[in-house]
């Protein structure tokens, strides 16, 4: 993907996360500041083709439940985060499959109200708004020739084939998870890096034959919201200004590596929202989840160097 070519795209979608950001702060509410929405645009704005199997209105559906189910599991449900977070994640997988569609930053939009205690309908909310608002986006940069037209194919809905999948991936994730949840080291298992995991599984996500790409986008990603956050809580500077900056930096992390990995700009707009605890304490602890999440993702079956053709690379350039 060319970077000249994408150049308007990439700085509507900077100046939306920017809008995004302000309005937070001018109503102000953190729910309005939804992280998953840089992985959103760079999907739907950003790359030529949509990197996710489904229309528009099934995004906006999917993103809508998952906000919901996430917001009722921390205001109706009385166990811990893992067993929350596991009990989502299952949940988006069920979601997923009825609806014949792939739309992994759901997983995203059910798990990060757990993260971060969200207790507020404003939530649910504030997430279908911006994706709605991702969707007229998308239609307007369609019909100005400046992205393709949405190529949906309903996914055949396999029971067996469903429940083996997804079953792995599940149990995968209530293993990896367990210690970073259950020794309050959260950071560790951070949503987008559930996103990028459950993508790396798929046996066609041609990512996989250049793996250590996937895992420094995440790690860039983690870095670089790290030092935004430091320079936010230690210079005072404005968090608009510094979300600009940090995704100026992550597109020349994408473009350099010729991986443009949606989740990593969830990763950048995250370190915003978690507590602070030091200037490169998020960016560590996410390398060092994105390590892990990589390499359990390639044990699962799929495509592997050996059969790979580089010029088929789906989220490389």
């Amino acid at each position: 993907m060319s970077l000249r070519a994408r150049w308007l795209p990439i700085l509507l979608s900077g100046a939306f996360l920017v809008a995004m950001v302000a309005a937070s702060q001018a109503i102000p509410c953190e729910e309005v500041l939804f992280p998953e929405t840089a992985a959103i645009l760079c999907g739907a704005w950003i790359q030529p083709h949509q990197a996710w199997n489904i229309n528009r209105p099934r995004m906006l559906a999917l993103m809508s439940i998952g906000s919901v189910f996430g917001l009722l599991l921390n205001l109706l449900v009385p166990w811990g985060l893992w067993g929350k977070a596991i009990l989502g994640y299952a949940f988006c997988a069920l979601c997923m499959n009825l609806a014949a569609a792939d739309m992994t930053p759901m997983l995203s939009a059910a798990i990060l109200p757990v993260l971060l205690g969200t207790d507020s309908w404003t939530y649910p909310v504030a997430v279908a708004t911006l994706v709605a608002l991702v969707c007229a986006g998308q239609v307007l940069l369609e019909r100005a020739g400046l992205r393709e037209r949405i190529d949906y194919r309903p996914l055949a809905f396999k029971p067996r084939v469903a429940l083996a999948s997804w079953g792995r991936r599940l149990l995968a994730f209530a293993l990896v998870s367990a210690p970073a949840y259950l020794t309050g080291n959260a950071l560790f298992a951070v949503p987008p890096l559930l996103v990028a995991f459950t993508e790396l599984t798929r046996p066609d996500f041609t990512l996989r034959t250049r793996p250590w790409r996937a895992w420094a986008a995440l790690a860039c990603a983690g870095l670089i919201g790290s030092l935004g956050r430091a320079a936010v809580e230690t210079m005072g500077l404005p968090l608009p200004l510094m979300v600009a900056v940090c995704f100026a930096a992550l597109v020349l992390v994408w473009n350099g590596l010729s991986t443009w990995l949606p989740p990593a700009g969830a990763v950048v707009l995250l370190s915003f929202l978690v507590p602070y605890a030091g200037p490169l304490i998020f960016g560590v602890e996410v390398a060092a989840g994105a390590a892990a999440w990589v390499a359990v993702a390639m044990l699962f079956p799929g495509v592997r160097p050996s059969h790979a053709r580089p010029a088929r690379l789906g989220v490389q350039s």
